[in-house]
């Protein structure tokens, strides 16, 4: 149960490090102007960046929670 609630609490925390820390890198990489080429790129870093990063912790938490039943379990 409890490496369940850390594996839990680690994909939690790695989720909202990776897209909390979207506004400052749209700060850092200067697009929250008014330019042209700014909304391409804005939409660039919030609507396909995020989905890979979901899509792994994903996909590492299903293994991991299939790990620590099967532990538990003895398959």
């Amino acid at each position: 149960m409890r490496r369940q609630m850390r594996t839990a609490l680690t994909a939690t925390a790695l989720l909202a490090l990776s897209l909390g820390l979207l506004p400052l890198t749209l700060r850092v990489l200067g697009l929250t102007g008014t330019r042209p080429d700014a909304p391409l790129a804005v939409w660039l870093v919030l609507g396909v960046a995020p989905y890979p990063a979901l899509l792994a912790a994903g996909i590492w938490y299903v293994r991991r929670a299939e790990r620590n039943e099967g532990d538990v379990t003895g398959r």
